[in-house]
């Protein structure tokens, strides 16, 4: 799933998630949070976007990855137990 941080009541910053999304080609529910700055960064422990938290079959919190995207990958597909090989 992924959660969208702007305002949901600014039409251009809506438009420009849904054309977003639309490019990367997100097949998982997309949801736009509507709650305060203050309530989500202490919710979700960070301050500021962008986080990503992979979890586990368990359900459970495998990794947080707080900024960039490179080593998103490689641990899901270590999670998976996907082994492809890369030139």
């Amino acid at each position: 799933m992924s959660v969208s941080l702007d305002d949901p009541q600014d039409a251009e910053a809506m438009k420009q998630v849904r054309e977003f999304l639309e490019k990367v080609g997100a097949r998982f529910e997309n949801f736009v949070l509507d709650e305060p700055e203050d309530v989500w960064t202490k919710k979700l422990d960070i301050a500021g976007p962008p986080l990503i938290i992979v979890f586990g079959h368990d359900g459970r919190v495998a990794k947080r990855f707080v900024g960039g995207y490179e080593e998103v990958r490689p641990f899901v597909e270590k999670l998976l137990g996907i082994l492809e090989k890369r030139p």
